[in-house]
């Protein structure tokens, strides 16, 4: 009898514990507003890159990501438009050459703004799908010399010419089509492919 009781109680305060917790649904997730300041940044950024003045651009930039920094730490960084708006921030990380080679000088910001797409892309962002994409390219073209996809171009250094920057060869054109990059033969038919170094 007493370890009916016990059984009792502990079914009691389980039934206590899951009605007083708040069980988030969809609903409540689509309540949660886009940031707006990671919004008017993005604004300002796109504004910018139109406009023929660019000479505070990088200065600009690091104002922007410094922000997406502070914005992630205090987890103000929560809709899939607010995880593209802060990729879209990221990915403006200035290059620097190194010797001869074109290098970023903070490479992990596009390893961020990819699982920040990637997150959005996964929770039903159709119009991230590119981006993920995009973003995973920058970051292994500026850490590993090459790129995954095929949305990178460079330029040649003797010739000037615009060319894919080196494409790895075993992605296949389904895994291409998930995040809407045409298959490889369409890209090669516009440009030129870098070898890899």
């Amino acid at each position: 009898m007493k370890g009916h009781q016990v059984f009792k109680k502990i079914i009691f305060v389980f039934t206590v514990i899951f009605i007083g917790c708040k069980i988030t649904s969809k609903k409540d997730e689509n309540a949660i507003s886009n940031n707006l300041e990671l919004k008017k940044m993005v604004e300002k950024d796109q504004a910018i890159r139109m406009s023929k003045d660019v000479t505070n651009l990088e200065e600009i930039d690091q104002l922007h990501r410094n922000r997406v920094f502070e914005l992630l730490a205090l987890d103000s960084i929560k809709t899939n438009e607010d995880k593209i708006n802060a990729a879209l921030i990221l990915q403006h990380t200035a290059l620097e050459y190194c010797g001869d080679k074109l290098k970023s000088v903070s490479p992990e910001n596009y390893l961020l703004a990819y699982q920040f797409s990637k997150s959005a892309f996964n929770n039903g962002h159709k119009k991230a799908a590119n981006f993920v994409a995009v973003t995973y390219d920058r970051y292994l073209l500026y850490t590993k010399g090459y790129q995954k996809y095929g949305t990178q171009r460079v330029f040649e250094d003797k010739t000037g010419e615009e060319v894919w920057a080196p494409i790895d060869q075993s992605t296949s054109d389904q895994e291409r089509a998930l995040y809407n990059v045409p298959p490889l033969d369409s890209l090669l038919a516009k440009y030129k492919i870098r070898p890899l170094l």
